[in-house]
């Protein structure tokens, strides 16, 4: 007789992020994605923090030939001129490799070419080349954490985020996350979703934790967005002012930290 045992429990997906103590932690991929939609979302005060750029963007700043180059360089067929108003019409450039090297061409364009990107980084106007044309993958580690050193500090300048003087503006951030409400003495939860106002918090964010956000959005690293955040949330805990704010009168409510994989959040910048 056959035995039906149940299936094992998959484990959900996650990614690995350094957080600002310099600490490897987990971080689920569903929160991740959170942070991704916010930044699509113009009015949520992210706008231009990342280092993606939409394909009319590529196209203005590349030209025809720009793009046409990109495709070339993945070993594509030159695309024609009607193939490229398609692209930019539709917002989309159906082949992942020429949108690899089109985003790299556009970022050492924006950063003054060839020559002024291998000067920052220390590395040769050939290497820089390969790297652009995706003969090379990668640049030597050392390099590459300065290309996108270089990259974040751009990204930053353009999106508003640094002072004429370099210094970061202070975020101010308001987190969705799920609470978990105890509905009388034993059984019973009620997951509620509630807003953590950081901004009201008794420790807002500091000058370097709003420097170290921004420079992850910019270089599109949602893991590490997240975890910045999570950190931060759990030092406050329970003294952040939202989490107070859970609206319900029963008193064994036990409010926890919020939720990563609910992260759904506005940013923006004071001076």
């Amino acid at each position: 007789m056959a035995l039906h045992l149940p299936k094992p429990r998959t484990k959900k997906p996650a990614q690995e992020a350094v957080g600002l103590d310099g600490l490897k932690v987990s971080v689920a991929n569903a929160a991740t994605s959170g942070v991704e939609k916010s930044k699509q979302v113009k009015s949520g005060g992210l706008a231009g923090l990342t280092s993606k750029v939409s394909v009319k963007q590529l196209r203005k700043e590349l030209g025809n030939e720009g793009l046409r180059q990109a495709a070339i360089d993945a070993g594509r067929t030159p695309p024609s001129a009607r193939t490229l108003r398609r692209w930019a019409q539709q917002g989309r450039i159906p082949h992942p490799d020429v949108v690899e090297r089109a985003q790299r061409r556009a970022a050492i364009e924006r950063l003054g070419g060839v020559d002024a990107v291998a000067a920052k980084i220390g590395r040769s106007r050939s290497a820089v080349s390969r790297y652009r044309s995706g003969e090379t993958n990668e640049l030597r580690a050392d390099a590459s954490k300065k290309l996108r050193n270089v990259k974040a500090e751009d990204i930053m300048k353009r999106a508003g985020v640094l002072r004429p003087d370099g210094t970061p503006k202070k975020a101010v951030i308001r987190v969705k996350g799920g609470v978990m409400v105890r509905n009388g003495a034993d059984e019973g939860y009620d997951y509620r979703v509630r807003t953590l106002d950081f901004a009201n918090s008794d420790t807002p964010f500091t000058s370097e934790e709003s420097r170290e956000l921004a420079a992850a959005l910019a270089n599109d690293d949602h893991a590490r967005v997240v975890a910045l955040l999570e950190r931060h949330a759990t030092l406050d805990y329970p003294e952040n002012k939202g989490f107070d704010k859970t609206g319900s009168e029963t008193p064994g409510d036990h409010p926890h930290r919020p939720a990563a994989a609910r992260v759904g959040w506005p940013l923006s910048h004071r001076r």
